[in-house]
């Protein structure tokens, strides 16, 4: 019996990214447990990552039967039945996922987090961000999870586009989350400086939801490619805008005001945005050809319409005189 290659290592991949997830939730947890003196309950964590974890179990699991689960019939299971399918879409995952994490980094760098010793321990500044950065592997294995399941190519072929630059915008939300870490860094920040550090960490981590969202509507058989070309572009804008922009105009301001090490992901800030810029004018350029493309053949289609009626009322006229005609010699033979 042959071995389905594809479907093994389709399998393997959902079996890994449900314990990386699993992984990086229960030693999150265990911060909370040790570290977390706020008089929050830790147990609200733990509800909150078991319910995330049979959400994206779910998601891998329904594709499998989709057939099963069409909606049908009218009323509340028609309803239910339309919102579980909606779990086998990546977006719907990584919403709860992301929103949950945020929430929870937001908690730990308000309580405790920032002042983390270095070292090799379970509870150190290394830990936690290497933590963290679990979530970059968490994404690339939830796009391939969902990638051979949906068969629209639109939706594939973004998928893999926005994969990488997600991972690259994580591990950059990583990197400006590691300036907050004061043992080591030796910096402390100014209150409105440290929240608008976390706020574009945390857009970061969530804004890969956006255009997992727009390829769900997108994948809708009526969906036209002149609404999938505009989606590149408003996605490539919004990275430029939300992450390239604000992280890079931050690391300058660190640089110039507090000399802090801002890491060679300025660098790729300045890479990303002057790629970003190319993008978004390439992207619009072949928006507009295909707009451009799509009115010419409506309105050849159009005037090629008008041109079969102008003919078929001609034929028509035409084919009523020679009835007249017809009808004129019948009558005179008839009087004969």
């Amino acid at each position: 019996m042959a071995i389905n290659f594809e479907r093994f290592f389709d399998v393997v991949a959902k079996i890994l990214c449900l314990v990386v997830v699993l992984v990086q939730s229960a030693v999150l947890d265990s911060y909370f447990f040790v570290l977390d003196h706020s008089g929050v309950s830790p147990y609200v964590w733990v509800v909150l990552d078991v319910l995330i974890l049979i959400c994206w179990a779910l998601s891998m699991l329904l594709p499998r039967c989709s057939r099963a689960l069409q909606p049908r019939g009218q009323g509340l299971r028609y309803w239910a039945l339309v919102v579980i399918r909606e779990f086998k879409y990546a977006y719907l995952s990584w919403i709860f996922y992301a929103v949950v994490l945020c929430f929870k980094l937001n908690h730990m760098f308000f309580y405790f987090a920032e002042r983390l010793p270095q070292g090799m321990t379970l509870t150190s500044s290394t830990s936690l961000k290497l933590l963290i950065s679990l979530a970059g592997i968490a994404f690339l294995l939830l796009v391939y999870s969902h990638h051979r399941e949906i068969k629209e190519e639109n939706y594939r072929q973004v998928m893999e586009k926005i994969s990488l630059s997600a991972c690259l915008d994580i591990l950059d939300c990583l990197m400006l989350l590691n300036l907050l870490f004061v043992n080591n860094n030796g910096i402390i920040l100014p209150y409105p400086l440290d929240k608008t550090v976390r706020a574009f960490a945390f857009i970061c981590i969530l804004l890969p939801v956006f255009p997992l969202l727009v390829l769900r509507v997108l994948q809708h058989p009526t969906a036209s490619l002149k609404w999938y070309k505009l989606s590149l572009i408003l996605q490539t804008s919004l990275y430029f805008l939300l992450v390239n922009i604000p992280l890079f105009s931050i690391r300058l301001h660190l640089w110039i005001k507090h000399f802090a090490d801002i890491s060679t992901f300025f660098t790729k800030n300045v890479i990303m945005l002057f790629k970003g810029a190319v993008d978004i004018a390439r992207e619009a350029y072949d928006w507009y050809k295909f707009s451009q493309g799509t009115q010419k053949e409506g309105k050849e289609d159009s005037d090629e319409g008008r041109g079969h009626m102008l003919e078929d009322a001609t034929l028509g006229v035409g084919g009523g005189t020679s009835g007249d005609g017809d009808m004129g010699n019948d009558d005179v033979d008839t009087n004969l």
